[in-house]
């Protein structure tokens, strides 16, 4: 699945658009990654100094990258649609299969962005898949909640 609408809109500046953040936070994040933190994405320093919550971020990212946001911990999903990815690629691609509806598997993913990830699940499901993006903690507990070790 590619993305509905992707943008090329920087995440500090979307931040700065839905009023989430301030120039001056933005600007002070910057600061840091071109500083001691270099190596982290701007989204985690924003996250580190308090001034956005995972959601919001979680939610900026769905739009930046296109995909819709799920929040899985609020999803029933049935045995049958578990069953058609094991655990163990569950958790090296960080996937959930929420819902399956004739050739359409929908599932959360925590980086919608992997498309080996996406193609080897289309495979082995036979199934298109349709994406929608989660945060990690979220996933992490609906795969110890659903997949529990036999």
């Amino acid at each position: 699945m590619s993305p509905l609408r992707r943008t090329k809109t920087k995440i500090g500046e979307l931040l700065l658009q839905k009023e989430l953040i301030t120039s001056e936070q933005l600007q002070e994040a910057l600061s840091l990654q071109r500083g001691r933190d270099k190596h982290k994405l701007l989204g985690q320093i924003l996250l580190d100094l308090g001034y956005v919550s995972k959601e919001e971020l979680y939610l900026i990212l769905a739009i930046q990258y296109g995909y819709p946001y799920i929040n899985v911990s609020h999803c029933i999903i049935e045995p049958k649609v578990l069953s058609l990815i094991p655990r163990e690629l569950v958790e090296k691609y960080q996937v959930l299969p929420i819902d399956k509806i004739e050739d359409i598997l929908t599932l959360a993913m925590v980086n919608p962005l992997d498309k080996s990830a996406i193609e080897d699940i289309e495979k082995l499901t036979k199934s298109n898949v349709k994406v929608f993006l989660t945060m990690p903690l979220e996933l992490k507990e609906m795969i110890s909640k659903y997949y529990t070790h036999k």
